[in-house]
């Protein structure tokens, strides 16, 4: 989309603007995520699927690379979300119709894993929408879900009877 249609990259939201509004959101939602996961890492329908790596036995570099690679991920998910599809299609079609097409196809995403993440998706697809319209920037959507992986990362880790680290 940069190349194409000759756009700079803050035009999709790589920016840094908005720096009290953005913490205030990163913060708040965290407020709801983090303890939100370190119940559920506990249930048995969250420690079959996580940490997504099955291996048994973790070192500390294992944790290292793991969290390096979802935040890595998790950038260009953001970018593509948030950033390119939301802001390329708002000017096309509105910005309710866009936030909905954009939740629907997170969403869609995440029926692989399962029913409960899918169902999720939608208003967390929807929460990170609005936020990102209204900071002009994608950095709250990418702390925000760096903040709910790796603390379901960690938490599952931690409460996971097979796994340990070493």
């Amino acid at each position: 989309m940069v190349l194409v249609l000759d756009k700079d990259l803050s035009e999709y939201g790589v920016t840094f603007q908005n720096h009290d509004i953005s913490l205030y959101w990163i913060f708040g939602l965290a407020l709801i995520i983090i303890p939100m996961n370190f119940f559920n890492s506990k249930k048995e329908k969250n420690l079959a699927f996580y940490p997504n790596v099955r291996e048994k036995e973790w070192t500390k570099g294992m944790v290292a690379k793991n969290a390096f690679s979802w935040c890595a991920y998790l950038f260009g998910y953001e970018l593509m979300f948030r950033g390119i599809l939301l802001f390329a299609t708002v000017p096309l079609i509105g910005e309710w119709p866009a936030v909905i097409l954009n939740a629907s196809f997170y969403a869609l995403v995440h029926v692989p894993k399962n029913l409960q993440e899918t169902i999720g998706a939608v208003p967390l697809g929807i929460i990170l929408c609005l936020v990102t319209l209204t900071t002009g920037t994608i950095w709250v959507a990418f702390f925000v879900h760096i903040t709910l992986a790796l603390s379901n990362f960690f938490f599952s880790l931690r409460h996971h009877p097979e796994m340990k680290v070493i």
